[in-house]
């Protein structure tokens, strides 16, 4: 057999050549374009405005609007009579029976009219129906056997209706100070009983921080939080969106930090039009030849 190859050919040594067409193919991404990185930095910076809007809502004491105020202009254009408040007087731990409480009350102009009455019950409790809502004051009296009667004045904020209820609803609990705190105070009103009343007002304490729903607080502070978690979030998204070119990933940015919008909407509005001009930037072109 070794004998009838002896005539055939070697294979050759070099290595064969391919030769390209010269055709090639042009392929688009929407990945990859330099201008998308510029956007995802102007993104990072409104999440940076969101972060800083949450920690706005989570220091009601200390941030440029405080949760009074967000509330009371929340309640500018409810109806005047929108809000029901109740609550428990207590004195020394021990419910206030049959104190009589006063409630301002405007009426649909605005105007300050006759005050909403109630008086406690065996259990301290009082509830006010057709009540303002937003900034407003309370006067509590307890009548006492001698004539000279004790009372109280606050500065508080009742809730105005949510988007789901035709009604706010606001629930602030009092302690009535000791018959002791009253002694240097004198009693005026001179009854044609003879009695009296020696009030203590708390107005000047309450001037900057009215009193206010405690759950309403607790919500404007969850508020913040929930704000610098999507913030976070929004930046993670932004980060590797700049990273890599990403524009699903800086778009997924722009939607989240669109939702830590605080009391003037910056963040909201920026990354508006950090979305929109996303949609402005060219598909990258990928050459591939053949």
């Amino acid at each position: 057999m070794s004998e009838l190859l002896e005539g055939a050919p070697s294979i050759p040594e070099e290595e064969p050549v391919f030769q390209s067409s010269g055709t090639a193919f042009e392929v688009k991404s929407d990945d990859g374009h330099p201008v998308l990185r510029m956007i995802g930095i102007f993104v990072l910076a409104i999440c940076g405005l969101g972060f800083a809007n949450g920690l706005d809502f989570i220091s009601p004491e200390s941030g440029l609007v405080r949760p009074h105020e967000w509330i009371n202009g929340m309640a500018a254009g409810a109806p005047h009579d929108s809000a029901e408040f109740s609550g428990k007087v207590t004195l020394d731990g021990e419910p206030l029976a049959n104190a009589t409480i006063l409630l301002e009350h405007k009426n649909e102009d605005g105007i300050i009219d006759v005050p909403l009455e109630t008086n406690t019950d065996k259990n301290g409790n009082f509830n006010f129906v057709g009540a303002t809502p937003g900034l407003t004051s309370i006067e509590i009296t307890k009548f006492n056997d001698n004539g000279e009667h004790n009372a109280v004045r606050h500065r508080l904020i009742l809730n105005p209706p949510s988007f789901l209820e035709p009604k706010g609803f606001t629930k602030i609990d009092f302690e009535f100070p000791d018959d002791s705190e009253f002694a240097d105070v004198d009693c005026t009103g001179n009854y044609s009983n003879g009695s009296c009343v020696r009030t203590i007002s708390y107005f000047d304490q309450q001037m900057d921080f009215p009193l206010m729903d405690e759950s309403a607080a607790g919500l404007y502070v969850m508020i913040g939080w929930a704000m610098i978690g999507l913030a976070l979030i929004a930046s993670g998204f932004a980060f590797f969106g700049i990273k890599k070119g990403s524009r699903g990933m800086i778009q997924t940015s722009c939607v989240l930090v669109f939702f830590t919008a605080g009391h003037y909407y910056s963040a909201c509005l920026f990354s508006v039009m950090a979305f929109a001009l996303t949609f402005t930037v060219p598909r990258k072109s990928i050459i591939l030849d053949a």
